[in-house]
């Protein structure tokens, strides 16, 4: 049975908006996975947990936004499980962000993806979501500086301790 408020909303939009929810749910599980690395005890790096998680909660948070605009337009919500993340351990604050980093331009995509087809059947206002590239500028510049901190000491782990230390417990 259709919705009674829907209207305008292509099926094919319907169905890239619900895929962009899962995507953005395991996003948002992918990144407390990435703060609980941080935060174990062998790794010791509680910016860096708290940089993740907050990530996590802003995908969440995005995800919610499309389930509630998908319910605005008179779409049907179609949850699906969440994966598990590709990874569950990483080789440090470097290789978390850069895994974040690759994570976030696949997520862009993913949204670049729903926009086409949006476009495809002239639905502007489905082309309001672009969140990501904000994130990715933070976490390339976060690199770039990791990157610095590791070349200039063999193993680059009090690089990470400091740059977890100053330079995170003050841009989270």
């Amino acid at each position: 049975m259709q919705s009674a408020v829907k209207h305008s909303l292509h099926s094919e939009s319907e169905a890239a908006i619900n895929k962009l929810i899962n995507i953005k749910l395991t996003a948002s599980y992918t990144h407390v996975s990435l703060g609980m690395y941080s935060d174990r005890h062998d790794v010791a790096l509680p910016n860096f947990s708290r940089f993740f998680l907050e990530l996590s909660e802003k995908e969440r948070e995005q995800a919610e936004s499309l389930l509630e605009y998908q319910n605005l337009r008179g779409g049907r919500v179609l949850l699906q499980n969440i994966a598990k993340p590709s990874r569950e351990d990483w080789k440090g604050g470097l290789d978390a962000f850069s895994f974040s980093l690759e994570y976030q331009k696949s997520l862009n995509n993913s949204l670049q993806d729903v926009h086409h087809i949006a476009s495809t059947h002239t639905d502007p206002h489905v082309s309001f979501y672009f969140f990501t590239h904000e994130t990715i500028k933070k976490l390339g510049d976060h690199i770039s500086i990791l990157m610095r901190l590791r070349s200039s000491e063999p193993n680059g782990q009090m690089g990470e301790y400091l740059f977890d230390r100053h330079t995170l417990s003050t841009s989270v």
